[in-house]
């Protein structure tokens, strides 16, 4: 079974994508800090990551989810990225 990881801030957001995608058989785990993502990936393995792009209610120039994707890139080059 597919395993998707969720890093939103929101946890609304988390939930809703992780009941979404168990009506598809998808197992998903959700993060609610870039920090805890990071720590996830490298316990588990993930098909597919679904990540937010502002993770502070002082802005939303998406600087904290650029910096996370890039170094989800460089960690896990081969990880498929939705980037939200």
């Amino acid at each position: 079974m597919p395993t998707v990881l969720i890093i939103d801030d929101n946890p609304s957001v988390g939930t809703a994508l992780e009941v979404l995608l168990s009506l598809r058989a998808i197992d998903a785990v959700s993060a609610t800090s870039p920090e805890e993502g990071l720590a996830l990936l490298q316990r588990e393995s993930f098909d597919l990551l679904i990540q937010d792009m502002n993770f502070s209610e002082e802005t939303t120039s998406g600087d904290e989810g650029v910096a996370l994707f890039h170094r989800v890139r460089e960690q896990y080059p081969d990880l498929p990225v939705i980037l939200l």
